[in-house]
């Protein structure tokens, strides 16, 4: 590759790589990125002597200006500094590459390029940031090589040819066309190199000290989606998120929960117990769910859900021993609701997550404002009671729980009909809520093509007998009004249904397009428990595909997640997990080398002559191989031995020559060969020129012509000793002028 060439390709490698990151996070317009890179490709070819950039500069100027305004005033008008700030950045950079001429130009291409990585670093938490950053220091490093390089030879050509400005462009442009100053060896070594270096810099990452981002992040937007509200859903906006693939949290739990073949785990929200006109929401006076604090590894919070009279201290000790842990991360969401599957027990965060507003806990619902993605862990119980235990509930209901037992304001007479219909001549509340989701698996339809009822007709009405389809939220709406209608304590959830199983690294990823709605029902001495009223492969996502796209989509969600984990959500509590396993890895491995040792020694010492007649064979292999490689010598083509090159008595005298030249100022350079130094010396009139001349001929005779007679070393030492009686008296004029 052209040296030219090579240099300029690796500066749009920085400046591209600058570009993508700050780019791929979203923070920037997408038809203002489009037209960036567009831009930045046109620029490729706009040089001299294709264009004059004279006639340009007024052009450019102009529209800088204009740009710096409009940016101003959209940044006040908006807020969104950072981003319309990014996009005035890319501006700039995108002149500079349309106006480089000179080694400032360059400089500045870099820096503009250094900056835009920087605001990357917030526009951009994706993987692809990370990726981009890898790409920019490999290619900054080749970028500034070169550009070093380019200046120095630059700056020397103008020096030694000052007087002559032809001379000069012909000798910048030679050397900027050639082929043999960079080559596949330059690439390589140094992006090795800059690999190598950024390792090291991302084990200084993990090494350092953190608070985390929360401490200065104050706040961090989150991802808002249909169909799922903390403060209360209305019937019709969950179909609409189906094919949405957003990835809203990933859990790490047992396989046995979340393997491929698992059952699908209803991951509980918040809930709600008022129902009318087809809206949920909770009412004013819904009571707080008890909890309390509980004993929690240092830096943790730790919050259980208190159930009967047994001692707090003792219900947590059996929570966490018996209940389903998982690993949660959730991504930033428009609600500070925390999710956990089944039947959430307990929560544990890092104390780190201080909410600036008590929290509140109604409804077996946790909530805890944070900012960015949080990761805590969650106990749950997953099993359900069975049906013979349901059926034989008995006990005292809370007031509260037979509000959610009455019937539904707006509820219509033939609705009133209908759950008497069916569930006529049952007698607990089991029977009844299993007869109304029997019918409505049996009846209705799942789809999700919204349909808006009559006007003034209530939504639940529609679609037991006009529609007579829908999706979940009508399934449990349903479900909700006809056991009321019975007499039977319900209350609606929100949530997610699922996930996509990931095999690489164990953990379920829930998207926004998992997001479920079913029902609780309360037993006396069991609570509330899960009944989804939604048919069975209307709701129920799969676990992953098994083809090639689907596991490389895993694949990507995996480095997705690390990276998250790793790097953008890294804090104290997360090095100090990182540091323990480390830690324990190296004692696993120390444990093993001891062992092994210990079994080698043991081995040793009950076969001592064995191990001796080993050790012996072995010390005898090696010092036989040795000896062996010292006896080989490289043959010829007539199949004898080469002998080892002696210096003749002609290169002696050479040597001898070259230490007095240089004692006299005229050392000789490395880059020349003897033929050369002696050329350089008759173009400087040095006296001795001649007879170097003769010696060197000598001396390539006697070392690569293998013509070293007795008369040829004596000429050479009587040449040798002339001229080193000659320079000693040479003025300093003629010694400077020798200098090679």
């Amino acid at each position: 590759m052209r040296f030219a060439q090579a240099h300029k390709g690796s500066t749009y490698l920085v400046v591209g790589f600058a570009l993508l990151a700050m780019v791929s996070g979203g923070g920037i317009s997408p038809i203002f990125s489009l037209a960036a890179f567009v831009g930045l490709a046109i620029s490729w070819w706009w040089e001299p002597p294709r264009v004059k950039f004279e006639r340009w500069t007024w052009l450019w100027t102009t529209a800088s200006l204009l740009l710096l305004a409009y940016s101003v005033l959209m940044a006040v008008a908006t807020g969104d500094y950072l981003g319309v700030g990014g996009q005035f950045l890319m501006w700039l950079a995108l002149a500079k590459a349309f106006n480089r001429k000179a080694a400032r130009d360059w400089q500045q291409l870099y820096l503009l390029s250094f900056l835009m990585l920087v605001a990357g670093s917030v526009l951009n938490a994706d993987l692809t940031y990370g990726v981009c950053f890898l790409g920019f220091v490999i290619a900054s490093t080749w970028a500034l090589t070169l550009f070093h390089l380019r200046r120095e030879m630059e700056d020397n050509l103008l020096v030694k040819h000052a007087a002559d400005r032809a001379s000069e462009r012909v000798e910048v442009r030679r050397i900027l066309d050639s082929k043999r100053i960079v080559g596949t060896k330059f690439f390589v070594g140094t992006g090795a190199l800059s690999f190598g270096v950024f390792i090291a810099s991302a084990i200084v990452f993990l090494s350092l000290p953190r608070v985390g981002a929360g401490f200065f992040l104050k706040t961090r937007g989150g991802t808002s989606f249909a169909g799922f509200n903390d403060a209360g859903t209305k019937l019709g906006g969950h179909g609409v998120i189906k094919n949405d693939d957003t990835v809203i949290m990933r859990v790490e739990l047992d396989k046995r929960y979340g393997g491929l073949d698992a059952p699908e785990i209803h991951w509980r929200g918040v809930a709600f117990e008022k129902y009318e006109a087809g809206q949920w929401s909770r009412y004013p006076t819904t009571p707080d769910t008890r909890e309390a604090r509980v004993d929690a590894p240092q830096g943790h919070e730790r919050h259980l859900f208190v159930v009967g009279n047994e001692p707090v201290a003792d219900q947590a000790t059996s929570v966490e021993a018996d209940a389903v842990k998982q690993e949660v991360w959730l991504e930033p969401i428009d609600s500070d609701v925390l999710f956990g599957g089944g039947k959430p027990r307990m929560f544990d965060y890092s104390a780190s997550v201080v909410p600036r507003r008590p929290r509140t806990f109604q409804n077996d619902e946790y909530h805890l404002e944070h900012n960015g993605t949080i990761h805590y862990t969650v106990w749950s119980e997953m099993t359900a009671p069975s049906a013979q235990q349901l059926r034989a509930a008995t006990g005292p209901v809370p007031a509260a729980v037979k509000r959610d037992a009455e019937i539904a304001p707006g509820t219509t007479d033939r609705t009133l009909e209908l759950a008497r219909t069916i569930t006529a001549g049952l007698s607990t509340d089991y029977d009844k809520a299993a007869a109304i989701q029997l019918w409505l698996d049996n009846n209705l339809t799942y789809t999700l093509e919204l349909a808006e009822p009559n006007e003034g007709q209530d939504p639940v009405d529609f679609f037991l007998f006009d529609r007579k389809k829908g999706h979940c939220e009508y399934f449990a709406s349903a479900f909700a009004v006809l056991a009321r209608a019975a007499g039977v304590p319900v209350r609606n959830v929100n949530g997610f249904l699922g996930g996509e199983w990931n095999e690489y690294q164990g953990y379920e990823a829930v998207r926004a397009g998992d997001a479920h709605s079913w029902d609780e029902v309360y037993f006396a001495g069991y609570g509330w428990v899960t009944f989804d009223p939604t048919p069975a492969g209307g709701e129920e996502l799969s676990r992953g595909g098994s083809g090639p796209l689907a596991r490389i989509g895993r694949v990507m969600d995996t480095l997705k997640f690390q990276w998250s984990k790793w790097v953008i959500e890294y804090d104290l509590a997360s090095q100090i997990e990182l540091f323990r396993n480390v830690g324990g890895a190296f004692k696993s491995v120390a444990v093993t080398i001891k062992e092994a040792a210990g079994a080698a020694w043991a081995a040793v010492r009950e076969n001592v002559i064995i191990a001796g007649a080993i050790l012996a064979a072995v010390i005898g292999a090696i010092a036989w191989r040795r000896r062996r490689a010292r006896g080989r010598r490289p043959t010829g083509d007539d199949g004898v031995r080469a002998k080892r090159r002696v210096r003749t008595g002609i290169a002696e005298a050479y040597d001898q020559v070259i230490r007095a030249l240089a004692k006299a100022g005229m050392a000789r350079n490395a880059a020349l060969t003897p033929r050369e130094v002696a050329a350089k010396l008759a173009t400087t009139g040095a006296r001795v020129a001649p007879q170097v001349r003769e010696l060197v001929e000598l001396y390539y005779a006697a070392e690569w012509g293998g013509r070293a007679d007795a008369d040829a070393e004596a000429r050479a030492r009587a040449l040798a000793a002339a001229i080193r009686g000659t320079v000693s008296p040479l003025s300093r004029v003629e010694a400077s002028a020798g200098h090679a």
